[in-house]
């Protein structure tokens, strides 16, 4: 039990706090200039361990430079990319309710694509978990505001995410997946820098502790820590690793009421419960059914 829960809802508890670090991050840092520092200081930063431990090599081999070059694009640049560049047209409220979507689409595309057969209890439990999010989300949905750009990114965000998801689920490299993270962590963060001007979002007006403290969290507890719990869920399941999903958006009132002032609602609250019983659900009842391909 605790091998399957609690890296699930450690990684949770992590990601829910991505966007409440990139906040105080932004005040000193367009959106997306941060997600590019972050994602290219991951790799300088880490990379110097890698080299002089010997324990994981380090180097990939030529074929492996594409499994990592495609990952990146599509879960760093495109899927994180595009969520912190929404943040510029999109209110929290949508980007929330766009978050909820990635789990269904993860399920939708390993049916599709892996041959993956879904339980009942898997169906059952996404579904109570995502009204109970929808419930939660009402909450902001009154303020919520969003332009044609936000939600085309957002669009890009949640389809982008399930299918990095699948992607690495039946690829095979023979780094380990702390190099392999590092390594994609960092070409996707090239490859948004290309982005950075095309969105004009490339100034850094200010280098302050909003700055240093948000990098340091993403950097250290999300690009690295919270990508490699990512790895191992989506390795063993991916369908399952993406109920997870359900519970940060969650975690995100509750960071957001104390760390932001931000209200939490009756419907917040009750939500919150669905969404619980949603992953109890499809935790405790549903069998892993194994997928061919």
């Amino acid at each position: 039990m605790y091998k399957n829960v609690l890296p699930g809802l450690l990684f949770a508890v992590l990601w829910a706090s991505g966007a409440i670090a990139a906040k105080f991050g932004m005040r000193s840092v367009d959106a997306l200039m941060l997600a590019a520092i972050r994602f290219i200081a991951t790799g300088f930063l880490f990379a110097p361990f890698f080299l002089l431990h010997k324990k994981h090599r380090f180097l990939p081999h030529r074929y492996e430079w594409k499994p990592i070059i495609i990952y990146g694009f599509l879960n760093t640049t495109l899927t994180l990319g595009s969520f912190f560049a929404a943040q510029k047209y999109a209110s929290a409220g949508i980007s929330m309710l766009f978050t909820a979507v990635a789990p269904l689409l993860m399920a939708l595309f390993s049916a599709l694509i892996l041959k993956r057969k879904l339980s009942r209890a898997e169906i059952a439990g996404m579904l109570v978990a995502f009204s109970g999010l929808l419930l939660a989300a009402l909450a902001a949905l009154p303020a919520a505001s969003i332009t044609p750009a936000g939600f085309a990114l957002l669009v890009v965000y949640m389809v982008s995410y399930a299918l990095s998801s699948i992607y690495f689920s039946f690829v095979n490299v023979a780094l380990s997946n702390m190099v392999f993270n590092i390594w994609q962590v960092f070409i996707g963060g090239l490859l948004v820098l290309p982005f950075c001007w095309l969105l004009s979002s490339y100034h850094i007006h200010r280098v302050d502790a909003n700055l240093l403290w948000s990098l340091a969290w993403l950097i250290i507890m999300l690009s690295f820590i919270a990508n490699l719990l990512w790895l191992y869920l989506i390795k063993r399941d991916t369908v399952s690793a993406g109920t997870w999903l359900y519970l940060v958006p969650i975690l995100g009132f509750i960071y957001g009421y104390f760390l932001l002032g931000e209200k939490i609602t009756l419907y917040s609250i009750i939500g919150g419960i669905m969404v619980i019983a949603g992953l109890v659900i499809s935790k405790r009842t549903a069998k892993k059914v194994p997928h061919t391909s």
